[in-house]
Parts: C-alpha cells; structure tokens; sequence
C-alpha cells in the first residue's frame, strides 16, 4: 500500500475506531460483569450516509485512542488493534508535520509510533496484522531518519511473512532503501521480486523503472533497457492503435516517461550508439514511442555536441520509417545538428533532402493535410526558400548557368507550395532574378510581370515590372524574323503597362515615351495615339521633350490614317515644343505643311476646288518655310486655272515665280501663266510667256515649237510684229521640219517683210519657201507647193515691175533691148510660178505674162519718137510701129484667151476675170460684147 492509500486509511480508521471505544465503554459500564468482545460489532447494525461526509480530524482520533488504551480489562485484541492504529496515526501526523515544517530530526509523533508498533509487537507477537504493523514500524523507522532499521524491518516481513498481501509493496520498499543506500544489487533483486507480482501491482511500473536503474547504476546499460521499455511500453503504448500522446499523460507520468528515455538514451551512447538502438528495437519491435528513443539520443549527443553522431541517429530514425508522423521532426532535428556544428554543406544536404521528402507532393501528404502539420509546413517552407536561397547565392559566386537555374527550380517549387504566402512576391522576384541570369530572359520577364502584376502592390512591384522591359530588351537581342516582332509587341505591351501601373517610378514616363514610339514604329496608329495621349495627360507633366514627341507621334498618326485636319493641331503643337532645335523645328515644319497640303488634296478629290485653293494657299500662312508650299502654290494655281479664276490663278502664279525661282515647277508655272493671260486677253504677257517656253532647253523640242508659233500669235495679237517676226524666223531655224509648219512661217515672215515694206525680206523668204519645197521630196504637200508656186508668182513682181519701169527712148533700138531683157526676165519669172500647176497661180501668171506683152505692145507706141521725123515719115514710123507690136498684141490675147479657157474648167478666179476684161479691151469686138459675158457665166456654171 502506498503512503497516500495508508495515510487515507488510517484517517478513516481513526474515526472508527474511536466510535468503537467510546461504544465499548459504554457497554462496560451498562452492563457490568458482561464482556463483549469485537466480534460482537458483526451484528450491530451501521448506518452509513454516503452524501455526508465525515470530518476527519487525527488529533481527536489519537486522543481517543489514548484514553481507549487507558481503560483496563479492555480485549487484547481491540487494545492490539487501538494501538496500531495509535501508532498509525502518530506516524501519519509526524510525516504531515515533517512535510509541512520540513523537520530534520526524529519528531516526537514518530517516536510515538514507533513505541507503540514496537510495544505492540512484543505484547501481541501473534497478531495476525503484525506484517502490517512491521511494515508502518518500517515507515516510522524510515520517517524518522532510521533507514537501517527500516530495512531490517521490512527483511522481517519478506522472512516471516512470505504471505503478505503487502509484499509487493515491502519489496518495493526495500528496493527504495536499497537503491538510496546504494546497494544496486539488493535493490535490482528487490525491484525485480515486485516485478514478478505483474502488471496488477500498484508497484509494478515504479518497480520496473527502478530496476532498470538498479541494473544501470551496475553499468549493466544494455540490460537495463528491457525494463526501461517496460515502462515506456506501459505508458505510452506497444502498438499504433493503443498509442498514448505523451502530452496527455499526467504531469509525473510524463516525468517519469522523460526520465526513462533520458536514461535509456545515455544507456545506448554508452554502447554502439546508434548501432545498440538499432539492435534494441529490432529485438523489441516496433513501438509508437521508437522514435522517441532516436530523437533522445539525438538530443544526447547534440548536448553532447556530437552534431554529427546526433544528426546520424536522427537521420536513422528518418531512413526507417520516412513518412511517418514524425519523421519530418527528426530530419529538421538532423539539419539543426550539423547547423550547430557548422557543417554548412550538410546542413544544405539535409534541407535538400527535406525538401525532397516533404514536399507537397511526396507521400506524406497522401495522408495529412497541412492545417494539422504546421510545424512540417513551416519547417517545409524555410528550407525551400533555404534552399534556393542558396544556390542562388552561390550562383552569384560562380556565375555559372546551371546554378543559376538550379536556384530557379527551387524558387518556383517554394512558389507552387506557398503561393499564398506573405513572401511570395518577394521569392517571385528572386525567381526572376535567377532565370535572367541564367539569360532565360522570356522565363525572368514572366516572372517579373507576376511579381509585379500578380500579388498585391508592393516594395518590389515596381522594381520587377521595370526589370522585366529590361529582361524583354535582353532576350530581344537574339531574335530575328516574326520571333523578333513578336518579342517586340509583348515588350511593347509591358511599357505601357509599367508605365500606366508605377507613374511614380522615375524612369515611367520615359518608357512610356518609348512605348509610344515602338506601338508608332509598329503601325499600330490608333493604340499609339492613345498612349501618345496616356503620355500628355500625366500630372505633373511629362517635360517638354517628351510632349514634343507624344505630340509628333499623334500628329503623324493621325496623318497617317487619312486625319489630316487633326494632325495639322498636333504638329502645330510638336513645332512649338522643338526648341531651338533648327534640324527638328524644319522636319516637324514639312510635316505640317504636309498635313494642310494632302487636306487641299482630298477637298480636290472630293470635287471641292474652291476648299482645295484655300488649303493650298494656308500652307504658305501655317508653313512659310516648308519645301512643300511650293507644290501646294502650284497646286492652287492649277485648281484656279481649272476654275477659270484666271486673275486670281495669274496672281498665284507670278508670286510662285518670285517666290521660288530655282523650283523646277518654273516651266510649268510658265504654261500656266501663259495660259492664264491668254484667257485673260493679256496676249502681250501671254506671248512673252510662251517665249520663255520656247527658250527653255529643258523642253520638249514639240513644246518648243508649238510656244514659239503661239508666242509669235500672241504678239502678233497684241500688234508687236517685231516680236511676232522674231518668234516665227526662231520658229523656222529651229524647227525645219516638219515641212508644212515651217513654209507656214516663212510664209507669215514674208507676209510681215511685206507689211513692214521690207522687200529684200520678202523675197528672201519667198526663196526660202521655193528652196524648201523644192528639196522636200515626200515632205512636200498641196500646202507647200502652193505656197511655193504663190511665192514664185510674188518673186515675178518685181521683174514685172522693173519691166514697167524700162521707158523706150529713143534711139528705139536701143532702149528696146532693155525692154525686152527685162520682159524675158519678168516672163521667165511667170513661167516657172505657172510651172507649179497651182491653178490660182497658173491663171495670175498667164494673166501677167499676156499682161507683159500688151504692156509692151503699149509702151512701144507710146515709145519716144526720133526728133527728126515728122510728118509722113512719122506716119510711116508709127505704122511700122504698129507692125511692130502686132505681134505682141497677138500674144497677150493668145495668154489672155487660154487664161479665159481656164472658165470651161471651172476655174474663174481673179486672174481669169481680168483675163476677159482685157480680151474685152483688146478684142471688143469679140470679148466685148454682153452675149459673151453671158456665155462665159453659163459656161462657168
């Protein structure tokens, strides 16, 4: 019986006992003479109330067993019985007192007890409780500090009374005095007789942890586990299904537990270590506690500091059963180890392996979620990021690619396991980081936009979304074709994205900028006028620079889409925010010009001339200096000419021509002018402006010839025939050929010689005409051999007339040579006009040629008469005379007649008119009459 069970009992029994006295007084005293003895209390009659509890009170109970044993002729064995429990109570309140007041010294209650068990032993040497009372003799010796006499108190129990319900707890009491005194031997044999009384002794699981103590203070280590892990089997359970948490043990059982796997584990570092603890749990099997035993040890050794041995056994356990519940403790144990032993490598192996072994997809997870295991996902969670943390600090060391992505791999793995976590987005960085390094720069650009896009904002947010352009311009370097394109648009997208998500970020509005103008680059117009917009609404505002091309980015998008009337604001805005930069002023100068231009040009496609002018001419106001107005100028000039606005086109054009005298539109403005004042009735600028087409080499030789011929129209339109003769004979010495053309002018410059009354010019170009058509060959035409014979025939006049002028003086003879040298020369000049067969020219020399004869036949009798002759000589001479010029009578009415033939043919000009009129003349007689006018009209008809 334990000290707390016999303590209660005694309590208990106090109160009894006290009853009993007191009643058997009483009795003694009712009836005197009448003994009763204790047996008579089986019939006497108890009533027991369970729900009132009696209070006990030892002081009251010893004082009444006092005055119990005081009385005489009382029964030995009630007074046996009084006495032992006496002594029982003294000894109880001596250990109450002793626990209470800490007293060193033999206290009188214990004395007390020990007087009366030892008295009571002597007068009732058979009473059957005496192993009871030896055994509280014990108990006092042993309260009041007399260990020997305890001892051999109890030897007498274990001698006299083999019997004794109590030996177990005897025996255990011997152990207890055995082991204190240092007897291990004595004190294993004592343990070990309480052990033999089984599991059903209240002694038998302190009995069995003594006894392993017993054997271990023997340095018997190795035989000391059995009962050791007796223990440990009986507290915490030998298979799965009666397991028992150490937790839930009561707080001594679970220092019990503690201090059975303490000493079991100094038992095996004593021996083989690991190898004893191997061999012991193969002998013993497998227990829910094992690895209790591999941890303990482990912690031995790492107090030890034995890192490596305590790493070692924890790493046993781990290898024997890996995804057990607590495996994952022993392998963080394990890398706890070889970190407090500064074994770097190991410790990075041992994380490795952890991470391996317990990642979310291993088999430990098949079984266990994470809430119930969070120091496994914790642990999980830190050698990971360990991990990757560093073979990305050793990457950084040896610059080497595959470290890099080894690093990499780990970073995703923490990411994919805790994706929720509070450090992600900073691990999601490092990730990042990693791949650019490895140069998987599209790897390291998604990985930047996720941590930068896919977490909540945070410190790391910007600087991931600006490294992810610069992973984007990376990987761009090695592409070509479509891949490099592509690569482009995305890296595009990730400006703008950067740029319109961080516009804090100092480097945001240049990115954008840059973005701009890629999205420009690419032909994308409308998204890059929204950014270009993106980039102009910022606050505060973008400097002037990059206004400058956001504006200019607008203006040509818009230009670009057919917008023109909105592109010209924006370049108007991106010209003023140029600076004094001349090179960009001019460009963005062009460009708006441009823009004002092609809005003239779609007014003039869309039937719109008027508008078109307009626009033309506001290039010269928004753009003076562009290299365009002078196109668009022109254009206006053109589209005024096309509506008939020829002062308006007029004045267009000769500003062009001040304007822009080296433009190589001059020739044209020159046809336009020329133009214009011809519609214009200004034949004199007209014709002066077609001079200048003629003049230009750069013309075609067509052109050329046709200015010149309307050059010489046009001055002759506006009576400038100094001008007009020069242009024709510039006309005739540039361009003899065409044949017809060229007689045309010859013939207009004869015209002109004739007017001007110069007829050394005339004749000159009447020869000109004859020469020409003479060697025409197949360029000769009806026109041509017209206007030859007609220039023959006007050669013949001055002949004719030189004819005229010969005066027949006397001597006749003489003067008449003259004459009719002359008269050859005039009919020799008439003949060769009447060879051409032109019967306008046939008629007019027939008619001239009878003409010279009559003219000769009247200017001989009309001639000068010799001085000398009068009267009938005169008579006779005249008559001579008259013989004389019969002859050339007869052949002027004979050239007269076959001209007048020429009416039968249909041929009645003016030649042929004068023809009749002089047969009538010369022949009244004939041709004089009316008849015959008449018959020459029907045969005319």
């Amino acid at each position: 019986m334990s000290a707390g069970r016999v303590r209660a009992a005694l309590l208990n029994s106090a109160a009894a006992l006290a009853c009993l006295a007191l009643a058997q007084l009483a009795s003694a005293q009712t009836a005197p003479g009448q003994q009763r003895t204790i047996g008579d209390l089986n019939a006497k009659k108890v009533e027991v109330h369970p729900d009132t509890p009696a209070a006990a009170n030892p002081a009251r109970a010893m004082e009444n067993y006092r005055h119990f044993l005081e009385l005489q002729n009382t029964d030995p064995k009630l007074r046996a019985e009084a006495m032992r429990r006496l002594g029982d109570l003294n000894l109880d309140s001596g250990e109450m007192q002793r626990l209470e007041q800490e007293v060193t010294a033999i206290d009188l209650q214990g004395g007390e007890a020990i007087k009366l068990y030892t008295t009571l032993l002597k007068a009732y040497p058979d009473y059957a409780r005496n192993d009871q009372v030896l055994y509280q003799l014990a108990r006092a010796y042993e309260t009041t500090g007399q260990p020997d006499q305890a001892l051999a108190t109890l030897d007498r129990i274990v001698t006299r009374y083999p019997q004794s319900p109590q030996l177990d707890e005897v025996q255990f009491r011997r152990g207890e005095l055995l082991f204190s005194a240092k007897r291990y031997p004595d004190a294993e044999h004592a343990y070990a007789a309480v052990i033999t009384h089984g599991a059903g002794s209240a002694f038998y699981q302190q009995s069995l942890y003594k006894h392993g103590w017993s054997l271990f203070k023997q340095s018997e280590t190795l035989e000391s586990l059995p009962s050791f892990g007796g223990v440990l089997d009986r507290e915490l359970g030998t298979t799965p299904a009666k397991a028992v948490k150490l937790e839930s043990l009561r707080r001594a059982d679970r220092e019990l537990v503690e201090d059975t796997l303490r000493v079991m584990a100094i038992a095996f570092s004593y021996n083989d270590g690991i190898g004893s603890l191997e061999q012991y749990m193969q002998k013993r099997g497998e227990r829910p506690y094992e690895w209790m035993l591999y941890s303990r040890l482990g912690d031995l050794y790492v107090d030890k500091q034995r890192y490596q041995d305590a790493a070692n056994v924890y790493r046993a356990y781990v290898k024997r059963d890996p995804y057990g519940d607590h495996a994952p403790d022993l392998d963080m144990a394990a890398i706890e180890a070889y970190g407090k032993g500064g074994f770097s490598d190991l410790v990075l192996d041992g994380k490795h392996e952890f991470v391996e072994r317990y990642n979310f997809e291993s088999p430990y997870w098949k079984t266990r979620n994470r809430a119930d295991n969070p120091r496994v996902v914790q642990e999980l969670k830190t050698n990971l990021k360990d991990v990757a943390t560093y073979f990305h600090a050793s990457a950084q060391k040896t610059k080497r690619v595959a470290d890099y992505q080894e690093a990499a791999r780990w970073y995703r793995s923490y990411l994919k396991s805790f994706p929720d976590d509070a450090d992600s987005a900073q691990t999601n960085y490092l990730l990042a980081e990693a791949l650019f390094d490895s140069h998987d720069y599209a790897g390291a650009a998604a990985e930047y936009e996720h941590t930068a896009y896919g977490y909540p904002k945070n410190d790391k947010s910007a600087a991931a979304a600006y490294a992810s352009l610069i992973s984007y311009q990376k990987g761009e370097e090695g592409l070509s074709g479509p891949d490099k394109d592509s690569w482009h648009k995305r890296a595009t997208d990730a400006g703008v994205k950067f740029a319109t998500t961080f516009p804090e970020h100092p480097d945001s509005a240049g990115v954008l900028t840059r973005s701009a103008e890629d999205i420009f680059a690419a032909g994308d117009r409308p998204r890059a006028i929204a950014v270009s917009q993106t980039l102009l609404a910022r606050q505060p505002p973008v400097d002037p620079a990059r206004q400058r091309i956001a504006w200019t980015i607008i203006a040509q998008s818009y230009f670009d889409q057919g917008d023109f009337a909105k592109a010209e604001p924006a370049f108007v805005q991106a010209r003023d925010l140029s600076g004094a930069d001349p090179k960009m002023r001019a460009d963005l100068t062009e460009r708006l010009a441009a823009s004002v231009y092609k809005q003239g040009e779609a007014r003039q496609k869309a039937g719109d001339a008027s508008g078109a002018v307009e626009d033309y001419l506001r290039v010269a106001r928004v753009a003076p200096d562009s290299k365009i107005r002078s196109n668009a100028q022109y254009d206006a000039a053109a589209q005024l000419i096309t509506l008939k606005q020829w002062p308006r086109a007029i004045e267009v054009l000769e500003d062009f021509r001040r304007q822009f005298p080296q433009s190589p539109l001059q020739a044209d403005v020159t046809r336009k002018l020329a133009v214009a004042y011809a519609s214009s009735d200004r034949a004199g600028e007209a014709a002066a402006e077609f001079e200048r087409i003629a003049a230009n080499p750069a013309e075609d030789h067509g052109v050329q010839r046709e200015a010149l011929m309307q050059s010489a129209d046009l001055y002759a339109k506006a009576g400038n025939a100094p001008k007009a003769n020069s242009m024709l004979e510039k006309f005739v010495a540039a361009n003899p050929e065409p044949l017809p053309d060229a007689e045309e002018a010859r013939q207009r410059l004869a015209a002109y010689a004739q007017q001007s009354g110069d007829i050394t010019r005339r004749d000159h170009w009447y020869q000109e005409i004859i020469r020409a058509d003479a060697q025409a060959g197949a360029q000769r035409t009806e026109r041509t051999h017209y206007l030859a014979a007609k220039a023959q025939l006007a050669l013949a006049q001055p002949a004719r007339d030189a004819f005229r002028a010969v005066r027949l003086t006397a001597p006749l003879k003489k003067s008449l040579i003259v004459k009719r040298n002359a008269l050859e020369t005039a009919m020799e000049g008439y003949k060769r006009a009447a060879e051409y067969q032109v019967a306008e020219v046939t008629t007019a020399a027939n008619y001239e040629m009878a003409e010279l004869y009559r003219t000769l036949a009247k200017d001989v009798m009309a001639s000068e008469r010799p001085k000398n002759l009068k009267g009938d000589e005169l008579a006779e001479y005249n008559s001579l005379l008259e013989e004389q010029v019969f002859p050339f009578e007869e052949q002027a009415i004979k050239a007269h007649e076959l001209n007048a033939a020429r009416a039968k043919d249909g041929v009645y000009d003016e030649s042929v008119r004068k023809s009749f009129q002089a047969l009538a003349e010369l022949k009244p007689a004939r041709y004089g009459k009316t008849e015959m006018t008449q018959d020459v009209v029907v045969n005319l008809e």
